[in-house]
């Protein structure tokens, strides 16, 4: 009897389906980097929180605008204060709400923002692990230069995550840091966010769930800040190159374009009803009339330089020298000169001058060259690898995550025509180096030895640093601005109260913030220096008119107070603030 033939249900191990062989060894290998992860989420969440911890007292002007802005979000507070053409609204909308949460008092504010920037840190973190994951994965995938037959590899996982989690370190905690509140680290994230979402479309179809969480992801980053705009846009344009055909990805592009201005509407809307006109936003603006155009004085702005037009409400000059300004509007915000500076430079636009821009992008350029003598030692690892790698190798690993260096790229030459600070591009910095070393292969014989010292070295060159900036981190004698503002109430200075200010620091503004006080005039910054070598009846004229302007008090940082002129001021406790007021006599001070 015989039996009709079928096909053997027994096949040999090596008849096994390749996927699941390739599938399982990343399983069985990705635990061996849990470790290592670990240790440096554990250590940068201990630096971030004692680097938040040191400069817990510490702001810059921005932190007091922030704080200013986040006001809108109080129960009773004008929700107008949001909008505003120099800052987006979503930092100070999510400090405000903390603030609401936890009922946080005037005297402890600055201290709770800086725990709130330790939150951020954490996104921004766990954002960067989402891309990392991304481009880690490509450490995974074989191509022609990463073969079996080749005699290079890819970087392996442990030196890889090293260096990038060094990176981003070296990013958050050197340069955008935490020692004043601002929005650069949640910006960070946003841009970390984005990068991971696109990684994740490449090679693959496009799909509905990836663009719409791109959209989402694009918008409300601009809501984070409007750099992310033009980041935003590229990213999407990026995806056409990305995924495997890319006629499905129109109308998946346009819908994500349209999540994105419409969540971004939030901030455009407002602000375009606010000023009469359709504004995206005017911090590039302002920056560039300010920085390149070179309107002067900084922040006064009597002069627009090369810029078109001309102010429509400067502050006001009320006195010449040493120079003073008078600049009190509403609303009732702590330092209205730099709460929105858009407003102060309504009537002037921006005008191309070569020789300018020229000078600036110079000036940009040395702060570049410093960002990367730091990461030499980095730069000096890529040129190892590109070494022993060759020509092939090189143009692979350039191919390899274009997206992520080609992002890193546009984001520092978005700034290099405007104006750099490291805060601004450290993040795109590390964007670009990571793209890098994704692809670069290690040599599997010659070299490989040579190469891996390269890496622990880039490793110690990054992360040391880190630490010792930390360490090296300012440290104020306590929160001597809290103990001014009592002070001044003791002496009868009601919140609400108009004051005057001569300080030689932009950002020495917590005192009247904590008193909810408004400055309505102040010496230039820059010049404050000179009041107090001025003659005696120079300083009396300044301060009259101050007193003419509508201040209740002056406040002063650190006075070079003589026999003559100390008996009419009062020391406020033991700070180096000091008060004149008008209406009390000098002996009862």
């Amino acid at each position: 009897m015989t039996f009709p033939r079928t096909q053997s249900v027994v096949t040999s191990s090596a008849q096994l389906p390749r996927p699941t062989l390739e599938l399982a060894k990343p399983l069985a290998t990705a635990p061996s980097t849990v470790p290592l992860r670990l240790t440096f989420w554990s250590v940068g969440i201990l630096l971030a929180s004692a680097q938040a911890w040191i400069g817990r007292f510490q702001v810059s002007a921005d932190s007091i605008s922030y704080l200013d802005m986040s006001d809108g979000v109080q129960r009773g507070s004008d929700w107008h204060l949001l909008v505003n053409g120099m800052y987006s609204q979503l930092y100070p909308f999510l400090l405000g709400v903390f603030r609401r949460i936890f009922n946080i008092s005037p005297g402890n504010e600055i201290a709770a923002s800086h725990l709130l920037g330790v939150g951020f840190f954490i996104f921004a973190f766990g954002c960067f692990e989402f891309f990392l994951v991304g481009a880690a994965r490509k450490l995974e995938v074989p191509d022609q230069a990463h073969g079996e037959n080749q005699t290079s590899g890819p970087l392996p996982k442990w030196a890889f995550l090293s260096v990038a989690y060094s990176l981003f370190l070296w990013s958050a905690i050197s340069h955008i840091e935490l020692v004043v509140p601002r929005a650069d680290m949640l910006l960070s994230g946003f841009i970390y966010l984005t990068l991971g979402l696109v990684l994740r479309m490449q090679g693959r179809p496009a799909r509905w769930r990836n663009y719409l969480w791109l959209g989402v992801v694009l918008g409300v980053g601009i809501l984070a800040k409007e750099a992310m705009l033009p980041i935003g846009c590229l990213a999407l344009a990026s995806t056409f190159f990305l995924v495997q055909h890319w006629r499905p990805a129109v109308k998946m592009a346009a819908v994500t374009l349209a999540i994105m201005v419409l969540i971004g509407s939030l901030y455009f809307v407002p602000l375009s009803l606010q000023r009469g006109r359709l504004t995206l936003g005017d911090a590039g603006k302002c920056v560039y009339i300010t920085n390149v155009d070179q309107a002067t004085p900084h922040w006064y702005l009597q002069d627009s330089g090369s810029a078109k037009g001309s102010f429509l409400h400067p502050p006001k000059k009320i006195f010449s020298d040493p120079p003073a300004y008078a600049f009190a509007i509403p609303p009732k915000v702590t330092e209205p000169l730099r709460f929105d500076q858009s407003y102060w430079m309504a009537g002037v636009r921006p005008h191309f001058v070569l020789g300018r821009q020229i000078a600036v992008m110079k000036t940009n350029l040395r702060t570049f060259t410093k960002l990367f003598a730091e990461l030499r030692v980095v730069l000096g690892t890529i040129f190892v690898l590109a070494f022993f790698g060759g020509m092939r190798q090189i143009r692979s690993a350039v191919l390899r995550a274009w997206p992520v260096w080609l992002i890193g790229l546009a984001g520092c030459m978005m700034y290099a025509v405007i104006w750099v600070e490291p805060r601004y591009v450290s993040a795109f910095l590390t964007l670009g180096l990571i793209g890098l070393l994704v692809g670069l292969p290690i040599p599997t014989v010659t070299g490989r030895k040579i190469a891996q010292f390269a890496v622990i070295a880039t490793i110690a060159a990054l992360f040391i640093p880190v630490a010792v900036h930390v360490y090296r981190t300012p440290r104020p004698g306590g929160n001597v601005s809290l103990e001014a503002a009592r002070a001044l109430v003791s002496l009868g200075v009601k919140a609400g109260d108009p004051v005057a200010r001569i300080s030689p620091s932009s950002a020495d503004l917590v005192v009247e913030r904590i008193l909810r006080s408004q400055i309505i005039a102040e010496v230039d910054h820059d010049r404050a220096a000179e009041f107090w070598s001025s003659p005696l009846s120079t300083q009396e004229s300044l301060l009259k008119e101050f007193a003419a302007q509508g201040a209740k008090v002056v406040i002063a940082t650190s006075p070079k107070l003589t026999a003559e002129n100390q008996s009419e001021w009062s020391r406020l406790g033991s700070t180096e603030y000091w008060a004149w007021r008008p209406s009390l006599q000098p002996s009862s001070l």
